[in-house]
């Protein structure tokens, strides 16, 4: 149970000896045998049992640590941080709330390290309304406040309210720290602000953060090789002085994202070659750079080296890999072997690399048998129909098309729309075909408009409109224009 104002341990008046805290603080092993003796004594002093929940949680007993946080006698404002960090790693948000009404109870409210502490639980917890209106409320903050806000936001995916929220941290006149730039530059990577990303990279370059500090460095070889500016990425990387596992498998993951499966291959043999062990997310993008190079027979290796090399259990992940790898060079016939042999039930992520892999190579057989099996895990998405559609168009099966496409009109599935974006002074613009939503919709389309005549003029037929539609349909031929589109923005 959790009662922060009451406590099952009786009062009295003896004070602890100072040397329990003395003891504590050297051997946290001794926690049980001085958490006896307070037990015996009645002990009510603060320090002692602040003492006491550090030292199990030092000793890897959190649940020790959060009970001796729950059952202190009396509490002051260092009791707080480490109990709501405790209610944090062991999701025990009830305890969490009780305590919050506690602090208040107590008149420590205004306490900052508490706060930035309960600030983190209540994202840890899901409750990220709870966590903003500690933040408003709170008298003062740190930088601590500040980044604990951004990397909240980040994690939940409101990557813009994060960006904004280090524009506010700024205007502040607070100093982001390392932990700030790096949920940053996380939020800029998965938006694709390749802008605003440069513009921390910037940032950390004026404050005097250079490329020795590892995390920052790798976040920013993620952000760059994300957001398309491979090269910088690849720069960054080799002026870093010091690199982690994870500095290796962002980098070798943006060459593969990239297509450039040699060169994500080759750095992965001088990862080895430094002696650092590979962890699942490195081999995952080792075997992305293997499937996307079609470099089946190293492929092969790779997926042999996850376990037999590095003792890694391969995950839905590393299948995934493989079944991709094996599709993509049209050996369909033993990715459906492979993911019969699977050890682990194959999910629809599966299916779906299967369907799109028969869809593209004009297996028939085999496009029907994913779909179906699909269909057993999942609701098919938009894309899944679209995919079987195709694959029926090619082998000119026009009544299955049909079919299809009733299907998807029954299940009340729509397709989403390709879009094409464009970064504009710190902002992503997005244009979907024939859009004219933009408030400046009339001018692009002049723009466009103009580029069209001089393709005309030039023979160039690639990048022009659909003659029928005499430039006022807005209606293109492929989704090649609309990069064109948004560039002409």
């Amino acid at each position: 149970t959790c009662s922060p104002s009451r406590s099952p341990i009786p009062v009295a008046r003896p004070q602890p000896h100072h040397d329990h805290i003395v003891v504590l603080r050297r051997c946290a092993a001794r926690a049980r045998q001085v958490h006896a003796r307070a037990l015996r004594a009645g002990a009510r002093q603060p320090r002692l049992w602040n003492a006491l929940a550090r030292a199990y949680a030092s000793d890897g007993a959190p649940r020790l640590a959060l009970l001796a946080c729950l059952h202190m006698p009396v509490r002051d404002m260092y009791s707080f941080p480490l109990a709501f960090r405790l209610c944090s790693r062991l999701s025990a948000f009830r305890e969490g709330l009780c305590l919050h009404a506690h602090l208040h109870k107590l008149g420590l409210a205004a306490h900052v390290h508490s706060l930035n502490a309960l600030l983190t639980m209540y994202f840890d917890g899901g409750q990220q309304e709870s966590a903003r209106r500690v933040f408003d409320h709170m008298p003062q903050r740190t930088v601590a406040s500040w980044t604990a806000l951004l990397v909240g936001l980040e994690r939940h995916s409101r990557v813009h309210e994060a960006m904004q929220v280090f524009c506010d941290m700024l205007g502040a006149g607070v100093t982001p720290d390392e932990a700030a730039l790096v949920g940053t530059l996380s939020a800029c990577t998965h938006c694709g602000c390749l802008e605003f990303g440069a513009s921390v990279h910037g940032h950390s370059v004026v404050r005097g953060l250079g490329l020795d500090l590892v995390a920052l460095g790798t976040s920013l070889v993620d952000m760059y090789a994300k957001s398309g500016a491979i090269h910088i990425s690849r720069t960054i990387f080799e002026r870093m002085s010091r690199r982690n596992v994870l500095s290796w498998s962002a980098m070798i993951g943006g060459l593969a994202l990239h297509g450039l499966g040699l060169e994500a291959l080759e750095l992965f043999h001088e990862m080895m070659e430094v002696g650092l062990k590979p962890t699942a997310v490195t081999m995952t993008n080792v075997l992305t750079a293997c499937s996307h190079a079609g470099f089946v027979e190293e492929g092969w290796k790779c997926f042999a080296l996850v376990k037999e090399g590095f003792g890694i259990e391969p995950t839905i992940e590393h299948y995934g890999c493989m079944v991709d790898l094996l599709g993509r060079a049209g050996m369909l016939a033993q990715a459906l072997e492979f993911v019969e042999m699977m050890p682990v039930e194959p999910s629809g992520v599966i299916w779906r690399s299967l369907l799109g892999a028969a869809s593209t190579h004009g297996d028939l057989k085999m496009g029907e048998l994913a779909m179906n099996r699909l269909a057993l895990l999942e609701d098919p998405a938009a894309g899944d129909y679209v995919m079987l559609a195709n694959l029926y168009a090619k082998l000119n099966c026009w009544e299955d098309v049909g079919r299809v496409r009733t299907r998807m009109n029954d299940s009340k599935v729509r397709k989403v729309s390709g879009y094409s974006s464009l970064e504009l002074d710190g902002i992503v613009h997005k244009f979907v075909v024939g859009d004219r939503s933009h408030l400046q919709s009339d001018s692009m389309y002049e723009m466009l408009g103009a580029m069209n005549r001089v393709c005309l003029e030039n023979s160039n037929a690639k990048c022009c409109y659909n003659r029928s539609s005499e430039l006022k349909t807005s209606r293109f031929v492929s989704l090649e224009q609309l990069d064109e589109f948004s560039r002409s923005f």
